[in-house]
């Protein structure tokens, strides 16, 4: 695969979770709730990618502290990006969400 695909794959996929995730929150009610279980969702299928890359259990074992160490920081980096977007984009994505609140 190209790395173009690679990455149109990936964005195509980012926003296919968002789009599930948004549906969720219509029938779940709050977006609390639906983070929750994504985080959740998404910490036990990184178990599962490190666990099947692995080519035993001992390797596993040993990948485990690696790949721990790896996930949260990119989990980190990707949310202080995520946040800083919302910060500068407010207005933008949360105001129409809230069109009786004035826009300061």
């Amino acid at each position: 695969m190209s790395p173009t695909h690679d990455e149109d794959t990936f964005w195509n996929l980012v926003d296919e979770f968002i789009e599930r995730a948004n549906e969720a929150c219509d029938t779940a009610g709050d977006p609390a709730l639906v983070s929750a279980a994504l985080l959740q969702a998404c910490s036990r299928f990184n178990a599962f990618s490190v666990a099947s890359a692995s080519l035993d259990r001992k390797e596993f074992t040993e990948e485990m502290p690696s790949a721990l160490e790896f996930l949260t920081g990119q989990f980190h980096d990707q949310l202080q990006a995520d946040l800083e977007d919302y910060r500068e984009h407010y207005k933008v994505y949360i105001a129409k969400e809230r069109p009786d609140e004035p826009l300061h």
